[in-house]
């Protein structure tokens, strides 16, 4: 089953709206119970460039969730970058999956492609080597 948001097309407006609802969404944490670490920043650090035109922001669980159209405009999350912060070490871990590698589900672990944790003052250039390691993403 696929759902809706799964069939637009996805134009480079409706991409930083993305970011802009992800960011809503993680400054709603700031109130809540569950801190959101700062990631807000890496948000309006993307919102600030043209990264917010091309990658789809997504959330789950807490995790900020960004994957790229295919040149149809149609998202694909089987190639998706995490990023989410790790209390228990009191930094980042960024970790790209590509789940179309994979052919049976007992090989998950294999999916993770690229995966590192760092600081907050290093989440942007992290977030650039990825981007410069994949360039076929």
């Amino acid at each position: 089953m696929t759902a809706d948001f799964e069939q637009l097309t996805y134009t480079s407006v409706m991409l930083r709206k993305s970011w802009e609802n992800q960011l809503s969404f993680f400054k709603r944490l700031e109130n809540t119970r569950v801190p959101e670490h700062g990631i807000s920043n890496f948000i309006q650090w993307m919102l600030l460039n043209d990264y917010s035109k091309t990658f789809f922001a997504g959330s789950s669980m807490w995790q900020l969730l960004i994957s790229k159209p295919t040149p149809n405009g149609k998202l694909n999350y089987q190639q998706t970058l995490s990023i989410q912060f790790d209390s228990r070490i009191s930094c980042y871990k960024m970790k790209y999956s590509d789940w179309d590698i994979i052919d049976t589900e007992e090989d998950y672990e294999k999916a993770t492609c690229w995966e590192t944790t760092c600081i907050a003052i290093e989440l942007v250039p992290k977030f650039l080597e990825f981007i410069h390691w994949n360039t076929k993403w």
